[in-house]
């Protein structure tokens, strides 16, 4: 069984090459494809990060982060430009035309990248209430969704989706 190890954000060096890949250089050893990990991405988003290499063997975790604010200034603006990349979810800011064909729900939404049709196989599990007010939902090709706060959506829209809930 192995220990919960958190690494000293003093000694840890991450680096942002332009196609977005992460390395990190760390006593003495530069690691190349590092993975950052938020162990609770909506109760605590910029805390308890697992840091993670790829090796021969696969993938490792060095450790944990506790905290990306124990970072210099320039390091913690390169880990929260990654996590954006990493966990962008499109916020749904309108839902239109909703509807259920073969056990499969359809839904027209607007986000923050215009319009789309999107469709969830077993909405009960892919739509979700999982934090306070926010929604999250997944569709029939992985991709992640959420509203960020249902009470800011119109009764309108904010019934469409409760329905599911």
């Amino acid at each position: 069984m192995s220990t919960l190890s958190y690494l000293p954000a003093g000694s840890l060096r991450f680096s942002l090459s332009e196609n977005g890949i992460l390395s990190l250089e760390y006593e003495g050893t530069h690691y190349d494809r590092v993975q950052i990990t938020r162990l609770f991405p909506f109760q605590h988003p910029d805390g308890m990060l697992s840091v993670a290499v790829q090796g021969e063997d696969g993938p490792g975790e060095l450790g944990l982060l506790r905290e990306i604010s124990e970072l210099p200034e320039e390091q913690q603006e390169q880990l929260r430009s990654y996590l954006r990349y990493k966990y962008f979810i499109p916020d749904i800011q309108k839902v239109g035309k909703v509807e259920e064909k073969l056990g499969y729900l359809y839904m027209d939404i607007t986000t923050e990248l215009g319009r789309k049709t999107i469709c969830i196989a077993d909405a009960t599990s892919n739509l979700r209430l999982i934090h306070g007010r926010t929604v999250s939902i997944v569709d029939v090709q992985g991709n992640r969704y959420q509203v960020a706060d249902l009470d800011a959506l119109s009764r309108e829209n904010r019934q469409k989706i409760e329905l599911y809930l």
